[in-house]
């Protein structure tokens, strides 16, 4: 049985009302009057069924617009649920490495909305050697392959030199 959240619950219950309400519009029509003198006439019984057509199209179309953007909305949850994992992944191998785990190295992953397009990673931090940054570059580039193809990675680490005397 799948989990249905409360707010995909709320979204659905508000979808059918509003399409309820929309037939009921429908169903009993839009009242009209008249301009002369106050009195009101009824319209003639051939208009009626153009306008019901209308509305009821405009609710099928309200509708369509409404479920595509459910489906979009939840696309990109469950892409920006991929980058967590593939972020949180990168970071777990950069902590367990002995010679990184005490740099300020922060991955950030971003999962494209469309499938077929590369996971970007972006690396930013600092070390003190250019050694390092390649270790960490490794690293990173190895465990990302694991995790998926399509990755690519941009590194924004930079080499300070006065980070090693200070730790020394």
């Amino acid at each position: 049985m799948k989990k249905i959240t409360v707010k995909r619950m709320q979204t659905r219950a508000a979808l059918v009302a509003s399409a309820l309400a929309l037939v009921g519009l429908a169903k009993h029509g839009w009242a009209q009057t008249a301009g002369s003198g106050g009195t009101s006439s009824p319209t003639p019984s051939g208009g009626g069924g153009a306008q019901t057509l209308a509305l009821v199209g405009s609710a099928i179309v309200l509708l369509v617009v409404l479920g595509a953007l459910v489906k979009m909305l939840d696309l990109k949850r469950r892409r920006e649920g991929e980058a967590v994992i593939v972020q949180s992944q990168i970071s777990d191998a950069v902590l367990r490495d002995p010679s990184l785990f005490s740099l300020p190295i922060t991955p950030t992953a971003h999962v494209p909305l469309w499938s077929g397009t590369p996971v970007i990673v972006e690396v930013a931090g600092c070390v003190p050697s250019d050694d390092l940054r390649e270790t960490a570059l490794r690293l990173i580039e190895r465990e990302a392959s694991h995790l998926r193809d399509d990755v690519k990675i941009e590194s924004r680490i930079e080499v300070v030199p006065s980070m090693l005397r200070r730790s020394a």
